[in-house]
């Protein structure tokens, strides 16, 4: 089942919006989803935005144009665009999963954690447009209870992305029980080939997975720079 953001976070995750990322979002018909909503309405440090659309090429001309604006550079990796700009929130564009408008169910869907299952869109299909939002039906629950439930999600990804976010989150505090760990663990054990390795050959088996973990994009990490609160404390979100 899914669900709407309270009006009052969709309101507080908007403001908290910087404003040129705003405009792309209500211009371009893209999605904003995940982390920035979670960071924000549980209080936490945001390490980024995520934006989805639903064309490669339209989503890196637009991080091309936001890296100029802002005088920054782009970082491209097999899942986004990302735009740095010094001590500004980094901004991703995420091409490895495209959505169109209206795809709102089947984008947050595909997320791996009921806490990061939110998107935020304008919706200019009515007679007024109006910002709008959606989230899990455990999304609310697992944010305040702080626990990871993993959702198995049937998309294109990397064996173990999961398993490093819920090493990510775990670190920051949040729980995952039993049975969503050892789906984490599934996953990646599925891409552990037979030849690859003898199942009783432990120090073996350890490599070819910590190979896994590898071979997924790191986390982006500007050292030694402070990212500065940038948010639009005082805007309307209308």
């Amino acid at each position: 089942m899914m669900a709407a953001l309270l009006p009052e976070d969709l309101n507080f995750v908007l403001t908290r919006l910087p404003r040129d990322v705003m405009d792309l979002v209500k211009t371009h018909g893209l999605f904003l989803a995940g982390g920035f909503i979670r960071a924000t309405i549980a209080g936490e440090k945001v390490s980024d935005i995520d934006l989805f659309g639903a064309e490669k090429d339209k989503l890196k001309l637009l991080a091309m144009e936001l890296a100029v604006k802002r005088g920054g550079r782009i970082h491209e990796t097999d899942n986004a665009f990302t735009v740095l700009t010094g001590t500004r929130i980094p901004v991703q564009f995420i091409h490895r999963w495209l959505y169109a408008p209206g795809q709102q169910d089947t984008l947050i869907g595909r997320f791996d954690f009921t806490i990061a299952q939110a998107a935020i869109w304008y919706d200019t299909s009515g007679e007024k447009p109006v910002w709008k939002s959606l989230v899990s039906d455990r999304f609310y629950t697992d944010l305040a209870a702080r626990r990871l439930f993993y959702t198995a999600p049937q998309r294109n990804e990397d064996a173990g992305g999961s398993l490093l976010r819920a090493r990510k989150f775990i670190a920051k505090g949040y729980t995952i029980q039993p049975l969503s760990l050892a789906g984490v663990i599934a996953r990646l054990m599925q891409a552990v080939r037979p030849e690859d390795c003898d199942w009783r050959d432990e120090p073996r088996l350890a490599k070819v997975l910590t190979g896994l973990l590898r071979e997924v994009d790191p986390l982006l990490v500007i050292d030694g720079v402070d990212l500065v609160d940038e948010h639009n404390t005082t805007q309307e979100a209308a």
